[in-house]
């Protein structure tokens, strides 16, 4: 169930697949073990959505900056989930997400943050690779960051699409060389690629039938409801 959501999720948002997914499987999986599936999973669900993308003439320049920050940040953050403590981290993530995503929703335009250039964007690309390596959560600050920027939601998609894209699979491949994943996971895999699927095509086709307000709000809804199941289950 909770690949099914975060499929059609992230082939909606381009993003937030590790979130929405972890609110579910962190109930019943230690995050070692979650962390390498959301990431193979939210990598699939990539792959398929973009086969539904439309062509567009966006430049690469856009996503650049963040993309080799991030790439930076992946391995620091596969050391991380060696030794972090399970519920910390989901206490200061969930935290995190529940006064971020109100403050963006409320918050009145930011004239200095839309003017910010590459090196706040490869600061927020950074952090966004360590989250990646932690767990595939990669797309939560850059997601909050476009919108505080306020891109237009083609923009904004394109930017989490290639960016998450990008650092999920140089996170799987630095958790195949660590032998974070193994062949214990292939049962689950397998589950995945089925589950996945069919949801992220159906996201990625609502995607270009929803307007910006509403991209905003369901971008901003998921987060938020994210924050609040990763600190119940710190707390439970």
């Amino acid at each position: 169930m909770g690949a099914i959501i975060a499929g059609f999720v992230q082939g909606l948002t381009g993003f937030a697949f590790a979130l929405i997914a972890m609110s579910f499987w962190i109930w019943v999986l230690p995050v070692q073990i979650a962390a390498p599936l959301v990431v193979f999973a939210s990598l699939w669900s990539h792959f398929i959505s973009l086969s539904k993308e439309q062509k567009h003439t966006l430049p690469f320049s856009l996503v650049k900056p963040y993309l080799i920050a991030g790439l930076i940040g992946v391995p620091l953050g596969t050391l991380l989930l060696h030794y972090i403590d399970q519920n910390l981290f989901k206490m200061i993530l969930g935290f995190f997400l529940m006064l971020w995503c109100p403050t963006i929703y409320f918050a009145p335009e930011l004239p200095h943050i839309q003017k910010m250039g590459n090196m706040a964007d490869s600061s927020i690309g950074f952090l966004g690779g360590i989250l990646g390596g932690l767990g595939g959560f990669c797309g939560a600050l850059p997601s909050a960051w476009v919108m505080l920027k306020q891109l237009p939601k083609q923009q904004q998609r394109y930017v989490l699409r290639h960016f998450n894209f990008a650092i999920q699979f140089f996170t799987l491949l630095v958790y195949i060389v660590q032998g974070t994943i193994n062949t214990n996971h292939l049962p689950y895999i397998l589950v995945l690629m089925m589950s996945v699927s069919l949801p992220a095509i159906l996201g990625a086709q609502l995607f270009y039938k929803i307007s910006e307000i509403q991209f905003k709000r369901i971008v901003l809804s998921l987060l938020f409801a994210s924050g609040v199941f990763l600190s119940l289950s710190a707390l439970i």
